[in-house]
Order: C-alpha cells, then sequence, then structure tokens
C-alpha cells in the first residue's frame, strides 16, 4: 500500500503521520521479537548482534515517535 496517493508525488501531512506510526508499530514487534530471544536464550552466541539489534529499533521507536508528535502538532 503506497504512502503518496497524489499524482505529483508529494506526502501530506497525513502520509507523514502514518508513516511514522507504521515504523513506529514494526520496530515495536521487531524489539520484541529481539526480547524475547535474548530472555528465552535462543540468541546464543549472537547475543551482542540482538543486543545491538534491539539499541537501534529503540532508536527507531524514538524518531518514529518524535515525528508522529512533531507532525500531529502541525496538522493543527
Amino acid at each position: 500500500m503506497p504512502f503518496i496517493k497524489k499524482p505529483n508525488g508529494k506526502f501530506t501531512l497525513e502520509d507523514k503521520i502514518k508513516m511514522f506510526e507504521r515504523m513506529g508499530g514494526t520496530s515495536a514487534v521487531i524489539a520484541l521479537a529481539m526480547v524475547i530471544l535474548i530472555e528465552t536464550g535462543t540468541a546464543g552466541e549472537y547475543i551482542g548482534l540482538v543486543n545491538t539489534g534491539l539499541t537501534a529499533m529503540i532508536v527507531v521507536l524514538a524518531v518514529s515517535l518524535a515525528g508522529s508528535m512533531f507532525f500531529k502538532s502541525k496538522r493543527k
């Protein structure tokens, strides 16, 4: 499903909000999977890689929250 619905190819505020919300939801699911891998011990010798990935997903969550709130404040 594309974010851009207009033929000129420019993002509207609603498209930007939707994009940041989907990005946050996806990164939350990935972060949850990484936490499960760490807590169950399934990560094994890749624990460092999973920890790095979890840190990256936390950063993506913070950016998506900030972006979503920023564009929601501009909508009013």
